[in-house]
């Protein structure tokens, strides 16, 4: 599902800029992030070398940091860190039936995700009694 309107453009694009302002707070939301990141790029059009090119260049930012080993501890080869994030750009290219969350962006960023088509929808939370189920009394 591409975005076509101007709306869907500059939401994925906030949302983009502030998934890739954020310190991840583990190794493995560096891959969420880079994941998550290649979902809003492949719904609103965007080259699969172009988003890994922006994604890389981001993971680089971060590998730059003085403390990176110290707050990733995982990734202190680098071209095992380099291989884990393209791996996570390009397999959400691949992945054609998965859609963006707004709960991941919000657990990984910590703020609400901005409106959008391109979002998966939310399913309702399926409780202990779930339809066709006598209420327990």
């Amino acid at each position: 599902m591409a975005a076509n309107s101007k709306e869907d453009k500059k939401a994925a694009k906030n949302a983009l800029e502030i998934l890739l302002n954020i310190l991840p707070k583990s190794g493995r939301g560096i891959q969420d992030i880079a994941y998550l990141a290649g979902l809003i790029c492949r719904d609103t059009g965007v080259p699969v070398e172009q988003a890994t090119s922006v994604i890389m260049s981001w993971s680089e930012r971060l590998r730059a940091l003085t403390n990176f080993k110290e707050l990733y501890p995982a990734h202190r080869k680098l071209s095992f860190y380099r291989y884990r994030v393209r791996y996570s750009v390009q397999s959400a290219y691949k992945r054609t039936q998965a859609q963006p969350s707004p709960r991941s962006f919000s657990d990984l960023t910590g703020q609400e995700a901005p409106a959008a088509s391109f979002w998966a929808k939310l399913q309702a939370s399926k409780t202990k009694d779930g339809p066709g189920k006598p209420a327990a009394e």
